[in-house]
């Protein structure tokens, strides 16, 4: 390299960010560890701008907001693959919310790869290199970094513009740009990044099979998991498992003896936090019914797995139409409601937030018409093997 590979002190770092700012896009990742912590530990950031990359040191560096203001500017763009975690973990060690994100991962999921798919399958197909693997499970705590480690880290930027400017000329040439951005928003949403506890709740609640009128009992429990979570840097089950929360709402304890019955809790555990717990059932009342997450409740009408093996067989025949992932353009959890609850017209269709914007372009009505019976299965059409959807009268 014609530069010095680690940036390590705050002078090097100051000079860097000033060049950065002339450039167009830069390449972003990082390498942290999380395994036993609420927040992970931020341990190198790797950056390639159009002189190529290199590594940040965090540990040997006090000030890292000239980098942070440049991830809120809106030029450079920042280029990420798989860009939440890195996000994630960089909004809460800098204090910075993101602007102007590139995600070649999900670019990828509208050029026909999966909706998971890897940075070095992305490298072969757009760059035909094959990158070295190794080191996926280094200790990136650890000091002095070996040469190889850094080069390791270094090309998981290393080609990420060439991708990304591939992938931008691609998405133009299929008219998928706009549908990309749209879908992109999120990436720079802060709401984004705090919708876990939302979302361990309708999980725990469905899972637990919590009545309704426990709903406030197992919120109050889940957030005040979250809350001895951050304050004591550990993951949430380090604290309580999830099943657990589930089988103490159920039983909702008066008292340590009741709190000892619930199946796999400990006496260290009830030792430790018993008091707390009962408190928190106990203040759960108080809690108004409007800070409580909602959870749609679905009566299934009959045919739910037929309607389930036709939503998949359609989604894969307009997934390979497209040349869109199928996991982009349909989740699961939205196919089960479609199978579940079908809408009656498209206007109850629209409704469903997953079902606006590019999404409603790319399926056009046929999604209606397949739930309205106006679309019919058929086999060998015109002497052409396979499936095959038509519109009936």
């Amino acid at each position: 390299m014609n530069r010095t590979s680690v940036i390590s002190t705050q002078e090097d770092l100051n000079r860097f960010t000033d060049k950065l700012r002339d450039e167009k896009a830069i390449a972003v990742d990082t390498e942290f560890h999380g395994e036993r912590r609420y927040w992970p530990d931020l341990f190198l950031i790797q950056i390639a701008d159009s002189d190529g990359p290199v590594a940040i040191d965090p540990l040997n560096i006090d000030d890292l907001s000239p980098l942070g203001r440049i991830f809120e500017t809106e030029s450079p763009i920042k280029v990420i693959h798989s860009a939440r975690n890195d996000i994630d973990v960089l909004m809460h060690h800098l204090n910075v919310e993101f602007s102007s994100v590139f995600d070649t991962q999900l670019a990828a999921a509208f050029l026909g790869h999966d909706r998971q798919t890897a940075l070095f399958k992305l490298v072969k197909a757009e760059c035909g290199i094959y990158p070295k693997k190794g080191h996926t499970l280094s200790d990136w705590s650890l000091r002095p970094l070996a040469d190889d480690q850094i080069e390791y880290a270094l090309d998981d930027v290393r080609y990420l513009l060439e991708i990304y400017r591939n992938q931008i000329e691609k998405l133009e040439a299929r008219g998928r740009l706009e549908w990309y951005l749209e879908e992109a928003k999120s990436l720079t949403d802060t709401s984004t990044y705090n919708n876990a506890v939302h979302k361990l709740f309708r999980k725990v609640r469905s899972t637990a099979k919590v009545r309704s009128s426990r709903r406030h009992i197992l919120w109050a429990l889940i957030k005040w998991r979250e809350e001895t979570a951050k304050q004591l840097n550990r993951p949430r089950n380090f604290i309580v498992r999830d099943h657990i929360l589930g089988a103490i709402t159920a039983i909702t304890p008066i008292s340590k003896s009741a709190l000892s019955r619930v199946r796999g809790i400990s006496s260290g555990f009830i030792s430790k936090w018993g008091d707390e717990i009962l408190k928190v059932i106990q203040d759960a009342e108080d809690f108004p019914d409007k800070d409580i997450p909602e959870i749609p409740r679905y009566h299934s009408r009959p045919g739910v797995s037929a309607r389930t093996d036709i939503l998949r067989i359609f989604l894969k025949q307009e997934s390979c139409r497209l040349d869109i992932s199928p996991e982009l353009l349909l989740s699961k959890d939205l196919i089960s409601t479609l199978a579940k609850n079908p809408p009656d017209n498209e206007q109850e269709l629209n409704s469903l937030l997953e079902l606006t914007g590019w999404r409603k372009e790319a399926l056009g009505d046929d999604l209606v018409s397949l739930l309205k019976g106006k679309l019919a299965l058929i086999l060998n059409r015109d002497g052409k093997a396979g499936l095959h959807f038509i519109r009936v009268e």
